[in-house]
């Protein structure tokens, strides 16, 4: 087909072409340390988050055979794993990639301090991977998913159907087919939740203020919120608006947010904590994801074209190109800890 696979000499190449030309606007980023108000980007006004049709159907509603061919075996999530804390100790590590899924949810789990109680509603719960692991660490935990993706609804609804298979109990997990904003009181009734979560959803929000005023209806009086998303540690304008760069091709609407803004808005929640964690570990994560996705390009060619399977080869190039430069340090996921006052 012509599709440069994993490790192959062009798609080496590639990658370090783009990684060298990404560092240099990183670079220059960071040197001309502009901010958002100077740009005229606001994150206090507009819907909480748009294009969520057209990125549902360009990139989360592919076949489900697709998303096996390259994800863990074991949670099937679509997120970054964790290898480590920098570059270092994600090159050392040794980890598959299953381990490192697992790791990810642990280290999620203890800053978002889930004593395993708790009634935790999960932004964009994708196929189910958090849902997974929480199930079957903590017995008494109560979870409701909620995502857009008719895909991915009718896969939850079937695994629902044979608990002992998927590990998701109907007990304890229910999933509801919509997009959070427009989640209402019937669904789920204010001040009722203990925690809401979301794990690589907020690259899509636009106003951080309207969220944050709905996480904190649904939230009971000193329940929290915890958020992990892709994030800069500097501005970068181009960054901002995805019909800007390739952001556009593969996440409409998709945006990189620098790592302090999100922490700034707390007239609803006040944040108790932040972590920037070392983008290294998404390119470790990428780079597994296309070696895997390479290794069954001759399955898959039988459910997608050449044009699709050359654009998610192109993509998983790309994007390990993103995380790379300066060691991961500049660009890398954002985890967010608030609380709602008691």
């Amino acid at each position: 087909m012509g599709i440069p696979a994993w490790g192959s000499e062009e798609a080496l190449r590639k990658e370090d072409h783009v990684a060298r030309f990404l560092e240099r606007e990183y670079r220059t980023a960071l040197e001309r340390d502009c901010s958002l108000d100077e740009l005229g980007i606001s994150t206090t006004s507009g819907p909480v988050w748009e294009e969520t049709p057209e990125l549902i159907e360009t990139h989360y509603d592919e076949r489900p055979e697709f998303f096996e061919s390259f994800l863990d075996t074991r949670f099937r999530a679509y997120t970054m794993a964790y290898y480590g804390e920098d570059a270092a100790a994600v090159q050392a590590a040794d980890r598959t990639l299953e381990e490192a899924q697992a790791a990810k949810y642990e280290l999620i789990c203890e800053r978002a301090g889930i004593r395993g109680d708790e009634k935790i509603l999960d932004i964009g719960c994708g196929f189910g991977a958090f849902e997974r692991y929480l199930l079957a660490r903590y017995p008494d935990v109560e979870v409701i998913g909620i995502t857009p993706s008719a895909v991915q609804h009718r896969h939850l609804q079937a695994a629902l159907a044979e608990p002992q298979i998927s590990g998701l109990d109907p007990r304890r997990f229910r999933v509801l087919p919509l997009d959070f904003d427009r989640l209402t009181d019937a669904e789920i009734p204010p001040d009722s939740l203990d925690l809401v979560i979301s794990i690589g959803v907020l690259e899509q929000v636009l106003n951080m203020t309207a969220l944050n005023r709905r996480i904190a209806r649904f939230l009971r009086p000193g329940g929290r919120s915890f958020h992990h998303f892709i994030v800069s540690r500097m501005v970068i304008p181009q960054f901002l608006d995805a019909s800007q760069t390739l952001i556009g091709d593969y996440f409409p609407g998709g945006r990189i947010w620098p790592f302090d803004e999100f922490s700034r808005h707390e007239a609803d929640l006040t944040c108790i904590g932040r972590w920037f964690v070392n983008g290294m570990n998404y390119w470790r994560t990428l780079d597994e994801w296309h070696r895997r996705f390479s290794a069954n390009l001759p399955r898959l060619a039988q459910h997608l074209d050449e044009k699709r399977l050359r654009y998610w080869n192109d993509y998983f190039i790309l994007c390990k190109a993103c995380f790379r430069p300066a060691g991961g340090t500049l660009y890398g996921n954002g985890h967010y800890l608030f609380q709602k006052p008691s």
